[in-house]
């Protein structure tokens, strides 16, 4: 999709954790780093522990596949509520990156300026009229579709929208600071190009890019190829 230079690309990754698991047989955990390591023995659930340690060890292989290096010189934080940052590279311009998980999908963008994603299962049966009124602010439901089919288009689109522009929030913020809140943020579809966001959908999968358009958005093959790929506009 991207034609911009090579230094300005935003890559996306899609992956199943279950694949990246079965990559994982013998490694071990000592490649997590120390943060990671006690935010992983917090965890008791299986699956949980499972997308966590998939999910670290795609961070770094994206990461080495960008600035290069080996992906166990990568250290990564692993805060509680944040976006996890680089620690320690094996070289200068690693830039940044962002995870997501639902499900056995995993989605991890690298970039050299702060990004967020978000990647969310979305194949089974909601209430998403009554999901959209709970997720906007009444004004901004003008606009929005009364169909249920093109309402759960709209709620996915909207939501992982929502997540992105959040994670990069708290990615490009200096300190700590205050979670925006997801009812502030309102994203509208718009021509291919001029839209600060990329949405992909596939049959069981919406994932969104925050900030993303087609010149700097580039993708692995796999189940991305297979996307319907649109432009948003945050309002």
């Amino acid at each position: 999709m991207s034609t911009g230079a090579p230094g300005s690309l935003t890559r996306l990754t899609l992956e199943s954790v279950e694949a990246v698991h079965a990559g994982l047989a013998g490694l071990g955990l000592d490649w997590l780093s120390e943060a990671e390591q006690a935010r992983l023995s917090a965890m008791t659930a299986p699956r949980r522990r499972a997308q966590f340690t998939a999910g670290r060890w795609l961070a770094r292989q994206c990461l080495a596949a960008r600035a290069g290096g080996n992906w166990r010189d990568y250290a990564l934080s692993a805060p509680d509520d944040g976006a996890p940052q680089v620690l320690a590279a094996p070289g200068p311009g690693h830039g940044y990156f962002s995870l997501s998980h639902s499900g056995d999908w995993l989605a991890c963008a690298v970039s050299p300026l702060p990004v967020g994603v978000d990647v969310e299962c979305s194949d089974r049966a909601r209430d998403f009229q009554a999901l959209n009124e709970w997720m906007h602010e009444s004004a901004a439901l003008r606009d929005a579709p009364v169909h249920p089919p093109e309402q759960q288009a709209w709620f996915y689109a909207q939501w992982t929208l929502k997540e992105a522009w959040l994670k990069h929030a708290t990615s490009a913020a200096p300190a700590p600071a205050p979670r925006p809140s997801m009812r502030s943020a309102r994203f509208m579809p718009c021509k291919e190009g001029d839209g600060t966001a990329m949405v992909g959908s596939g049959d069981a999968f919406t994932v969104a890019v925050y900030p993303a358009a087609p010149a700097t958005l580039q993708w692995e093959a796999g189940a991305l190829r297979q996307a319907r790929w649109a432009s948003w506009d945050l309002g």
